[in-house]
């Protein structure tokens, strides 16, 4: 699960997307290249799926832009293939493309759903789930999912029939494993995400408190305080998501009486092949 911007005018790839992301990923579908970079800007986007010519021209210098304001974001072009776009595509990848997908050759349902498994993988849930591997099924499903779906506010409830587990079995898993009850592990998969988000530098505190939809600046600035003894300036040049998921584990190791092998975490991954 994640959130997906899209800016795809034509009706028959937009629909091939939807059936592609089949529930799994919040969709944003923009009608024009503002309405795009504004969810950008506004939402926890993790993947942006877009046709160049979305109203007739070709806008490099637009993708150059998001690229440069949001380095974290997956960018992939989804295009009818052509004489006349041929040259445009080698332009298109030095503005900064992951990827691209090809109208009609590439774009299967099976294609696409493998597009976005790997943008997810490249994402931070990819990279958290690679730092999870000796930690239990359900908790480290309840990480995951307190991640991927950050921006749904879930409540711990939701968060155990997600999980299909009653909210006390998962609650006595949790703190089997030395980590913290549902209501504060669903705090830190915000934070997770947040700072991920401040990883791209253009970003504030108070649009990443607007996004992820903590009551204010204010109070997102305390979370990061009684969570991590940091302000979101200090999460940021400390390394971002890397630095939130190292102390959650860190705590979790303290208190979990299993000993455990350090894992690493690094929060760049292999680009997206297409």
């Amino acid at each position: 699960m994640g959130v997906v911007a899209t800016l795809l005018p034509h009706q028959g790839r937009a629909q091939r997307l939807r059936a592609a992301t089949r529930d799994r990923h919040t969709l944003l579908e923009c009608d024009s290249w503002p309405a795009l970079e504004a969810a950008c800007s506004e939402q926890p986007v993790h993947l942006v799926v877009l046709d160049l010519y979305a109203d007739g021209a070709s806008y490099f210098e637009a993708i150059r832009q998001i690229k440069g304001r949001y380095p974290t974001i997956t960018l992939v072009a989804y295009i009818g293939f052509s004489a006349d776009t041929a040259r445009d595509l080698f332009d298109a990848g030095r503005s900064g493309l992951d990827g691209l997908v090809l109208a009609d050759r590439d774009d299967s349902p099976r294609a696409l759903s493998a597009l976005l498994e790997q943008a997810e993988a490249r994402s931070i849930a990819g990279v958290l789930r690679r730092s999870l591997t000796s930690v239990p099924p359900v908790v480290r499903d309840a990480i995951l999912v307190a991640v991927t779906r950050a921006h749904e506010r879930l409540s711990p409830g939701r968060l155990a029939t997600i999980l299909k587990v009653s909210r006390r079995t998962l609650a006595e898993q949790l703190g089997k494993a030395g980590y913290p009850p549902p209501q504060q592990l669903l705090t830190w998969g915000r934070l997770i995400v947040a700072g991920h988000m401040l990883q791209d530098r253009h970003r504030t505190a108070d649009s990443i408190a607007n996004a992820l939809e903590f009551p204010s600046a204010s109070a997102f600035r305390n979370s990061c305080k009684r969570y991590l003894s940091a302000t979101p300036s200090e999460i940021r040049s400390r390394g971002g998501a890397g630095y939130v998921v190292r102390t959650l584990l860190r705590q979790a190791r303290r208190i979990d009486p299993r000993p455990r092998k350090p894992l690493p975490f690094r929060t760049r991954a292999p680009q997206l092949a297409v």
